[in-house]
């Protein structure tokens, strides 16, 4: 009984919106009426316009519906264009993030690489390596425990990157494979970081050698001008250099001038590499025989560092006095190399090679830490040796009492300038 009624109701009203009945007592009504009615599921869909009325026919209401239906289908797709965008702007941000990912982890892969061929390196290397303690400041921040933060963060980011779009085939494919270049990289962590540390030792076992102080710290005076007082380096140049850094720790005394507390000569050329303050003249350097005046004054009789440095391109020089740079210039014979074997003497000029001395050239004081390298040292390291930072040892003369041969009475006594 219940199913009649609905269907007697049900053609009812679909019987009135089809003939599309206006006011009643009214043969025109200007106004159209919209009637909004659920459709069954066993329904004739045709039987349903949106819109009509008396007068308007069949044809109005299906125009009118088609015009709303157009605007409907307008803001549906001004609304996937703008997702669209935004789903763009999305994969770009991420194509650039696991981009940045990719990159990190390549570094990371590289480095745990490194360990154990480097542990060979250093062990090799370090005795003349003059950035060893870099080195190892280096592989320390690059260490396991950093090794290890870098991945965590970098899993964090990952799980950002997953948190903000899971939907994307083209980032999933992608973060599975940094996920699994992390968990490679976890495992050659676990293998490789007993070798690490042990790198890690080794390069900073070098480090410590190149900044501690000398075992054999010590002075040797000059108590009187006179022309067989001098110290004799055993060593000498095997080839040519281009340029050098020459440092030493001095004290002047008594008299005028400070005479010549280090020369160089060679065959052919006595005044090779000279350093020098005679009579009332300030204090000079020469090289081939080429003489520039130093900025220099250490005749307080106070313990003072000087250090000279000097390259063949363009004859470039500077002077530094107690670590700050006091002098600088060019055109010190230019393009000429320090020629090898000849002698190095301290505290006297050589006028031939190793002899000939001058007593009113000879130096008179004490000198200290004479080191002399084969290439020019930055400010950096010049004001560390001289502010007692560090200590490093010069390629061509290394200060120890086995490599000083005393003559003349020169003394000898314990010393550190600085302690």
């Amino acid at each position: 009984m219940s199913e009649w009624l609905f269907s007697f109701f049900f053609c009812a009203i679909c019987f009135s919106v089809c003939a599309g009945t206006g006011m009643p007592g009214s043969d025109y009504n200007p106004h159209p009426r919209f009637i909004c009615t659920p459709i069954p599921a066993d329904a004739d869909p045709g039987c349903f316009p949106t819109a009509g009325g008396p007068g308007s026919g069949h044809h109005g209401g299906n125009s009118n519906g088609w015009w709303r239906m157009s605007e409907e289908a307008k803001a549906t797709i001004l609304h996937l264009r703008e997702s669209l965008v935004q789903q763009k702007e999305t994969i770009l941000d991420q194509r650039e993030t696991i981009r940045e990912l990719t990159a990190k982890l390549n570094l990371c892969e590289g480095l745990s690489r490194t360990p154990a061929h480097l542990a060979h390196h250093a062990h090799h290397a370090y005795p003349t390596a003059p950035d060893t303690g870099h080195l190892g400041l280096e592989l320390g921040h690059y260490g396991d425990g950093q090794m290890s933060r870098v991945l965590q963060s970098l899993k964090e980011r990952l799980d950002n990157l997953q948190t903000r779009n899971t939907s994307t085939s083209y980032s999933s494919s992608l973060k599975d494979l940094l996920q699994r270049k992390i968990s490679a990289l976890e495992q050659q962590m676990q293998h490789h970081s007993a070798s690490l540390t042990s790198a890690t030792l080794v390069i900073i076992s070098a480090g410590s050698r190149k900044n501690s102080r000398p075992t054999e710290a010590f002075q040797i005076g000059f108590p009187m001008r006179t022309n067989y007082m001098y110290g004799r380096v055993k060593r000498s140049l095997l080839h040519e250099i281009f340029s050098f850094t020459l440092c030493l720790w001095m004290k002047a005394g008594i008299g005028p001038g400070l005479g010549t507390p280090f020369s160089y000569s060679v065959p052919g050329q006595a005044n090779e590499l000279v350093l020098i303050e005679w009579g009332n003249n300030p204090m000079e350097l020469l090289v081939d025989d080429r003489a520039v005046t130093l900025p220099l004054s250490v005749n307080d009789g106070k313990w003072h560092h000087v250090c000279v440095t000097w390259s063949t391109r363009d004859g470039l020089w500077e002077a530094y006095q107690d670590g700050v740079k006091r002098g600088s210039g060019e055109n010190l014979s230019p393009w000429h190399p320090i020629k090898p074997g000849g002698v190095f003497i301290l505290g006297q000029e050589q006028d031939t090679l190793g002899g000939r001395f001058d007593a009113t050239q000879a130096f008179v004081g004490e000198i200290s830490d004479v080191q002399m390298w084969s290439h020019v040292l930055t400010p950096h390291d010049i004001y560390s040796l001289a502010s007692c930072g560090g200590h490093m040892t010069g390629d061509i003369i290394a200060w120890a009492e086995s490599v000083v041969e005393l003559h003349g009475g020169v003394t000898k006594y314990p010393f550190d300038p600085c302690h």
